[in-house]
């Protein structure tokens, strides 16, 4: 799949924000309510990566601290 440049843009920049906001705002015991959320930023993360961008570190960073605090 081929995104443009400005959808590619718009999705990075939505996933740094989101994610940001995620991480600033919610604790991580507040994360497995995060469920639906985490499973749509996770869907715009791979359309972006597999068309071959890179997703922001704090989205990784956020998507760490979920599997993390989801595990048990």
């Amino acid at each position: 799949m081929t995104l443009d440049q400005t959808t590619a843009k718009v999705l990075t920049d939505l996933l740094r924000e989101l994610s940001s906001e995620l991480d600033l705002h919610y604790d991580d015991h507040d994360f497995h309510a995060l469920k639906s959320t985490i499973e749509t930023l996770r869907r715009a993360a791979n359309l972006t990566t597999d068309a071959g961008h890179e997703a922001p570190e704090v989205y990784h960073h956020v998507m760490g601290r979920f599997e993390r605090t989801t595990r048990s």
